[in-house]
């Protein structure tokens, strides 16, 4: 597991779509070796601290507590229907639009649901 550490500047901070946040540090300039684990480090799931002051003990302690949890990859559950629903619309030969067959699909279910319902 690799580690660096390094002095950086905060030099952007953005949202996105999917309401993260990314942000952009700047380096000074590093050797082969540090910059080699940085770039080993590149879309994984890391642990951060900002600090513009000195790092004490309880706050090292605090971030080894963090457990890493990589959600980057986990699906929500409609993420994983619309793909399945994609493929099924490519194996039946991809007629029409996808947009206009997911929506006759998810209506098909809703209906389906509905009919389950007690009244």
């Amino acid at each position: 597991m690799a580690k660096i550490l390094f002095d950086a500047t905060l030099e952007g901070i953005s949202t996105r779509v999917d309401k993260t946040i990314k942000v952009t540090l700047g380096t000074q300039e590093m050797d082969s070796k540090q910059a080699m684990g940085l770039f080993e480090m590149r879309s994984k799931f890391i642990k951060v601290l900002f600090s513009d002051s000195a790092i004490e003990q309880k706050e090292v302690e605090a971030v080894n507590s963090l457990e890493l949890k990589d959600t980057s990859n986990t699906k929500s559950k409609s993420q994983r229907l619309r793909n399945t629903l994609y493929i099924q619309w490519q194996q039946l030969g991809s007629i029409g639009t996808f947009d206009g067959f997911y929506a006759g699909q998810m209506e098909s279910l809703i209906e389906l649901v509905k009919s389950k319902l007690q009244k």
